[in-house]
């Protein structure tokens, strides 16, 4: 089962009275965002799309042509490139030397900075090759600029994405099927409402047995870690809880639980991403009070939807 000076205190926003911080913000010119100017916020995030298409290409003189002849490109190493030509060379070299390389990128928010700036801020993961464990995550804030009707990068800078964050696992969302001699499991993740949980519904077939074992799991981060935190519910009143760590090759999953009769259990279960459609789950170290239990063999898990 068990399967994140007074002058300068006066400044603080926090020691201020409420009104002159509320007359502040009143004061303060509010950016535009892309719902008040859709059809602009439309064209920017279908700017970054073709980005992605490019990329996925390898085509570098295309990608270059998305840059204002003066943009500026700043890798998270702080390896700056400058106009298109040094852009599309950059890209050039890159696309040689990583030839298997994808690109997924998710832009959160556009907000315009003037009538022709817009400011695009996201992620951006990078996958080495069909056997990538797992992506590369930077952040992303990109400076588009509107120049003959188009929506041009004129400066785009990303740095390390630190931290464990959802969009880590989000390559889960989709339904999954392992079958064993005896077992056959099968699970669908996918998005809650709002974003800040990954949502799993699962149901465990034994052979020979009536009815199934079923249940809900959410994952999400937890502010007091900063590390992923999964929960678990069972139909049959049993229920668990796991703190998930990234080695850089498995996730790692230390999980407790709590059996319909009171029992209590522990184990440590090894998620190894083997590519975009398949990972193993094992289950290790696993006791039922102070009882040891045998380990449960890597078992392989496969995308079906």
């Amino acid at each position: 089962m068990v399967a994140a000076g007074v002058g300068v205190a006066w400044n603080r926003p926090g020691l201020q009275p409420a009104p002159l911080r509320a007359a502040e913000a009143a004061d303060k010119p509010k950016a535009p965002d892309e719902k008040e100017r859709k059809a602009d916020g439309d064209a920017v995030r279908a700017a970054a799309k073709d980005f992605v298409k490019l990329f996925a290409k390898g085509d570098a003189k295309g990608l270059a042509a998305l840059w204002t002849e003066e943009g500026e490109y700043v890798a998270d190493d702080g390896t700056t490139l400058r106009g298109r030509a040094e852009i599309e060379d950059g890209y050039s070299q890159f696309f040689k030397k990583n030839p298997d390389v994808t690109l997924d990128l998710d832009v959160e928010s556009v907000h315009f900075v003037s009538h022709d700036n817009a400011v695009a801020e996201g992620v951006a993961r990078t996958h080495s090759g069909a056997k990538a464990a797992e992506p590369t995550s930077s952040r992303v804030s990109a400076l588009y600029a509107l120049e003959n009707g188009k929506w041009l990068l004129a400066l785009l800078r990303e740095w390390p994405d630190e931290g464990a964050a959802l969009r880590d696992v989000d390559w889960l969302i989709g339904s999954w099927e392992a079958k064993g001699d005896n077992v056959d499991v099968r699970t669908t993740y996918e998005w809650d409402d709002s974003k800040a949980f990954l949502r799993a519904h699962f149901t465990i077939q034994n052979k020979g047995k009536e009815g199934a074992l079923s249940g809900t799991q959410l994952i999400g981060k937890d502010p007091r870690t900063g590390l992923l935190h999964s929960w678990l519910f069972e139909n049959d009143g049993g229920f668990g809880e796991a703190v998930w760590t990234w080695d850089g090759k498995q996730w790692r999953l230390d999980a407790a639980g709590v059996e319909p009769n009171g029992g209590e259990t522990t184990a440590t279960n090894l998620l190894t991403p083997l590519d975009k459609d398949s990972f193993t789950w094992q289950s290790i170290n696993r006791k039922s009070g102070d009882e040891d239990l045998p380990d449960i063999a890597p078992v392989k898990v496969v995308r079906v939807k």
